[in-house]
């Protein structure tokens, strides 16, 4: 069977519409941060982890940034993982920036996550949570 050129142009613009229907719709969800936080090294390293979803297939980044006001801390770290379409559980290991280190107790992270196909960036997203540091 031999499609007709009208025939082929309208196939054609309904798969690249699916395709971009299916970029305009890929999200991050169900995404937080856990409330507690690991401390370790004195201060100087954190492990901050908490759950995810994103859309299967998708690649992801994910930069954490916490801050303790009390002393001035602050430590970033990121991950990178491949989304399942489910829900997946992330961890990253943040390292102090400065000379100020961490304490037990209170502080505040934030996330911001983007996931991409290749070639396009499909969403970005961030999320600001209190957190409770605890020792490892």
């Amino acid at each position: 069977m031999r499609l007709t050129r009208p025939a082929s142009i309208a196939l054609a613009v309904c798969c690249v519409g699916l395709l971009a229907t299916s970029v305009a719709f890929a999200k991050i969800t169900a995404n937080t941060i856990d409330a507690v936080a690991l401390v370790a090294d004195d201060g100087r390293h954190l492990v901050v982890t908490g759950p995810i979803t994103c859309t299967a297939g998708e690649r992801a980044i994910l930069h954490v940034t916490v801050t303790q006001r009390t002393t001035g801390a602050l430590a970033e770290g990121q991950t990178l993982f491949v989304c399942s379409g489910a829900r997946q559980e992330w961890e990253v290991h943040a390292a102090t920036q400065g000379r100020e280190t961490f304490e037990l107790g209170s502080a505040t992270a934030v996330a911001v996550a983007r996931t991409s196909v290749p070639g396009d960036t499909t969403d970005a997203h961030q999320w600001l949570v209190p957190i409770t540091l605890v020792a490892e």
